[in-house]
């Protein structure tokens, strides 16, 4: 079974990725690559920073389920 920690920030750097594709061709004709890059930054940075938050709280509820 996939883990939640790595479905949903996987599912997210996905869509991510598409949207990025999606919205290339309005930014190369406005030129405007820093704010294409800032927003595509700092998702890729959220989703990584999910997915580290989600595996610390399933090592939290597997410590105090007794699953270890």
């Amino acid at each position: 079974m996939t883990k939640r920690y790595i479905l949903f920030p996987a599912l997210l750097i996905i869509y991510i990725i598409v949207m990025a594709v999606i919205a290339f061709p309005n930014y190369r004709e406005s030129g405007n690559w820093a704010e294409y890059m800032i927003i595509l930054g700092g998702s890729f940075l959220l989703a990584v920073l999910l997915y580290f938050i989600l595996k610390r709280k399933q090592i939290i509820r597997d410590k105090f389920s007794g699953k270890e």
